[in-house]
């Protein structure tokens, strides 16, 4: 049949797809000493971004080549983020315990609650912004922060789809392969998409203009490309 030759549009689907999954199941590998995590999320999307922009044919290779290349900036840019979920997790576990909790009480946890959501957000960003650019670790927050608020919705579908899976592994331990297959692929496959679109306006591979002033400000030069584009 047709639609099972290599060259056909289901079997080309099928083979990403796998490719996606195997760079879940890598990610999950590497992630697991924790402060790794940051150079494994950096070196998945590399190779995510490859595979979407049809430069990617093999996976391993690149994987491990990016993962050493951003191993100490992801590192410290991992005990940074790990570091203030630590002290937005004291602080709603504090005011979670006072009794008779006041109307400013809650209004503290709510916003206690919304900054954890921006930093997830941030976090989200961080790692593709530095598998993507050369940038300090300032530069990847505050270029990250400014991706995450530029994308909103998509950022806030990656989060949902992998807290809804967290939860629903917790929830009902049965259906822990299926999340642990299919829930990290389907978040580097979403945002090796969104990534690849947004990174496009500045790393000089189209002439595409800038949407807002703010996306103009976004500073940082092209890992892969020598005449990229030096942003504010």
């Amino acid at each position: 049949m047709q639609i099972f030759k290599p060259e056909s549009k289901f079997s080309q689907f099928i083979y990403t797809a796998l490719d996606y999954i195997k760079l879940g199941l890598v990610f999950l590998l590497f992630s697991i000493p924790g402060i790794t995590t940051g150079a494994a999320a950096a070196a998945v999307m590399t190779v995510g971004m490859r595979i979407e922009r049809k430069e990617a044919p093999v996976i391993f290779r690149p994987f491990w080549q990016a993962f050493k290349d951003n191993f100490r900036q992801g590192t410290l840019l991992t005990l940074l983020f790990m570091l203030l979920f630590g002290f937005l997790a004291a602080d709603w576990y504090i005011l979670l315990q006072m009794e008779n909790a006041s109307f400013l009480i809650r209004l503290i946890i709510g916003l206690v609650f919304v900054l954890a959501l921006l930093v997830a957000g941030v976090v989200l960003w961080a790692f593709p912004t530095l598998a993507r650019f050369e940038l300090t670790n300032r530069q990847v927050i505050h270029n990250a922060m400014l991706h995450m608020l530029s994308r909103f919705p998509h950022t806030l579908l990656v989060l949902a789809c992998a807290v809804g899976g967290f939860v629903l592994a917790n929830l009902m331990p049965q259906v822990l392969p299926l999340v642990t297959f299919f829930v990290p692929a389907f978040v580097i496959w979403y945002m090796s998409r969104v990534c690849v679109k947004r990174f496009r306006k500045f790393d000089g591979s189209a002439e595409e203009p800038a949407e807002t002033e703010t996306e103009e400000s976004v500073s940082g030069t092209n890992r892969q490309t020598t005449n990229a584009m030096q942003l504010n």
